[in-house]
């Protein structure tokens, strides 16, 4: 079970919130296991090993590519850590490139990614946005130290979150989803279901920590997804909830947020 508190936009409530860096600009919550962290005095997210001790692999979506990420690997970049960002096969070009690869050759490029950035550092932890967080459970072989998923999908297409952006603006919208629906082939999207369903029961055997981001105004990856995955993960976890985001969230207003949300997380590990 988990406990919810509401992080104030001035300062996060909270005794475990020391930490004035973390400002939220819109509401947004976070659910933790009741044993998570013991009392202290310092920010959870500010304890730890510190930086030099992690590497990150930082995993993309389907048919997507590295742009959809480059903030928050620019950000830990920046920071320090040590990233590695592979291009998953078939992604970054045509919609017949993809076509030609299989879900295990995303899952294969990733892993190869990860074993070489274990050989640079002590201990890794995997970052997945979207399926890339799927990704990142079907790797947890590789011993992560942490895990760290966003707006990765369990259940996908939130429809009222559609019709809402929809009546909204009908044009750009529809613009959007007409291209969203013509991108990618039936054989890709087969891959992709055939990756989520082989994925769901593996959440339950995830006993590392981790940290699960989910926008509420995602309209491709449903919000309960975030919830469905948060329970069934064994291991200490947080789970936060932002209003807003949509589903491409580091390239929306809160993805410099969402980025330190995740620096402090590794920070805590």
């Amino acid at each position: 079970m988990f406990q919810r508190k509401h992080l104030d936009r001035c300062r996060p409530l909270g005794d475990m919130w020391k930490s004035e860096s973390l400002i939220p600009s819109f509401p947004l919550f976070l659910w933790e296991s009741p044993d998570l962290w013991p009392e202290c005095d310092l920010c959870a997210f500010e304890r730890g090993k510190g930086m030099n001790d992690i590497g990150v692999l930082l995993i993309h979506g389907f048919a997507g590519d590295i742009n959809e990420i480059e903030l928050l690997r620019d950000h830990l970049t920046e920071k320090g850590y040590l990233v590695e960002c592979p291009l998953l096969a078939g992604h970054g070009g045509t919609k017949k490139e993809l076509s030609k690869t299989t879900y295990r050759d995303w899952i294969a490029t990733a892993e190869s990614a990860g074993i070489e950035l274990s050989k640079r550092c002590s201990s890794i932890v995997a970052v997945g946005f979207s399926m890339g967080g799927l990704i990142a459970v079907n790797l947890s072989h590789l011993g992560f130290a942490g895990i760290v998923t966003v707006n990765t999908p369990y259940y996908y297409w939130n429809h009222r979150i559609i019709a809402e952006n929809l009546r909204e603006d009908f044009r750009y919208y529809g613009k959007k989803y007409l291209a969203a629906s013509m991108d990618k082939s039936l054989k890709s999207m087969i891959e992709f279901q055939k990756l989520l369903t082989k994925t769901k029961p593996m959440f339950g055997e995830i006993t590392c920590s981790a940290l699960v981001v989910q926008a509420l105004d995602d309209d491709t990856v449903h919000k309960k997804s975030a919830e469905h995955i948060y329970n069934k993960l064994r291991g200490e976890k947080t789970y936060f909830e932002l209003q807003r985001g949509g589903h491409i969230i580091f390239q929306s207003g809160s993805g410099t947020q969402v980025c330190e949300v995740v620096e402090r997380f590794l920070q805590s590990i």
